[in-house]
């Protein structure tokens, strides 16, 4: 037997054939397991793409129902985003209901994966149906009220409150809070796209009186409407008479005494600080507006009463009143404090007279998804 083992010859071309069978067997299912495997990872890339790109469709067609507006009477409006992720994106917007404070808008988003965008040629595509409503800025709960916060509300003592009351978070009445007010709880806020889209119909409107670079007023001065592409600095006891809108890039201060009159609005980008404000007798429809950040407006005078008549609105930052000051229109903020003796009255109207109109509010109702092969 040993000599038989010993002189036995080719038993290594048997196991190599073995080995190809098994190889030969198993490398068909193999590769058409690999093919598969590329064909989904492909067929799924290309899906979440152009599911990303039709939901950058909704989200372009949210941020055009205020910002560039669909009229009642204009009842849809069809548009083509050419590019986005490599797909062609066709935007369906239809008003669907026009119930009075609230708009419903049916899009429909479809991002097609070849070149030409024809849904029921080449390629596949897939679909993304919602709809919204958008509340416009007239007929939001917080532009009817005398006081709304984001977060919370703190009153000093002896405070009166003649109107509604919004806020989502703390209440500090003072413990003795006067007036004809009703306590309404949390309410919607614009988004900061549509409140830069508010701001920026002031900055149009300032720009037609020209452009200043950072400015500092030592004197009496009839201001507005303008543009200034810096800050601006109130370093003497003055009175500045508004004849228009004042838009502000930056800050808007003044450490002194400080009489504010005539018609018009002041708008800053960054924050608002009087340290001295006598009074502010504004006449017609005025706003003292921080688009990113606080408000602070104290007294001139330790005895004397601030009166201000006029919507107050720092949508990122707080606005903070020093005691004794009433503001007869509107308080709206990221939060709201005031000390003691604060007088704060919204008198009713149909509208305020801004350029642009006040910044509203949408929300997504449904949001569907189809993909077609």
């Amino acid at each position: 037997m040993k000599r038989l083992v010993r002189g036995e010859k080719g038993y290594v071309l048997i196991a190599a054939l073995l080995v190809l069978l098994v190889l030969g067997l198993i490398s068909g299912p193999l590769l058409s397991y690999m093919v598969s495997g590329l064909r989904a990872g492909h067929v799924f890339e290309t899906g979440a793409a152009e599911l990303y790109a039709a939901d950058a469709g909704v989200q372009d067609a949210v941020w055009r129902i205020p910002n560039l507006g669909l009229c009642p009477s204009q009842n849809t409006e069809h548009y083509t985003i050419s590019d986005v992720n490599g797909k062609s994106v066709d935007v369906t917007v239809t008003l669907t209901n026009n119930v009075t404070g609230t708009l419903t808008y049916k899009i429909t988003s479809i991002a097609v994966t070849d070149a030409g965008g024809n849904t029921a040629g080449l390629g596949s595509h897939t679909t993304v149906e919602c709809y919204v409503q958008f509340t416009p800025g007239d007929e939001l709960d917080i532009f009817s009220g005398a006081l709304a916060s984001q977060t919370g509300i703190d009153l000093g003592r002896d405070s009166t409150v003649n109107g509604d009351i919004y806020h989502c978070e703390d209440f500090d009445d003072g413990g003795d809070l006067g007036g004809d007010w009703t306590d309404t709880g949390c309410a919607p806020f614009p988004s900061q796209t549509e409140n830069e889209a508010f701001a920026q119909a002031f900055k149009d409107e300032a720009l037609k009186g020209g452009t200043w670079p950072t400015t500092d007023i030592k004197s009496n001065t009839t201001l507005g409407p303008k543009y200034i592409d810096g800050d601006l600095d109130i370093s003497r006891d003055v009175t500045i008479t508004l004849a228009g809108i004042v838009y502000v890039k930056g800050h808007i201060s003044c450490e002194n005494t400080l009489t504010i009159t005539g018609v018009g609005s002041l708008v800053a980008e960054d924050y608002i600080y009087f340290k001295k404000l006598a009074n502010y007798t504004v006449t017609g429809d005025s706003i003292i507006m921080s688009l990113y950040g606080d408000i602070t407006l104290k007294k001139s005078d330790k005895v004397d009463q601030l009166s201000i008549n006029a919507l107050i609105y720092a949508p990122n930052g707080a606005i903070t009143f020093d005691k004794d000051t009433t503001v007869i229109g509107g308080v709206v903020g990221q939060s709201i404090q005031a000390d003691r003796d604060g007088s704060f009255t919204f008198v009713p109207k149909t509208s305020w007279d801004f350029p642009g109109g006040l910044p509203g509010a949408y929300t997504i109702e449904t949001y569907d998804v189809s993909r077609l092969s």
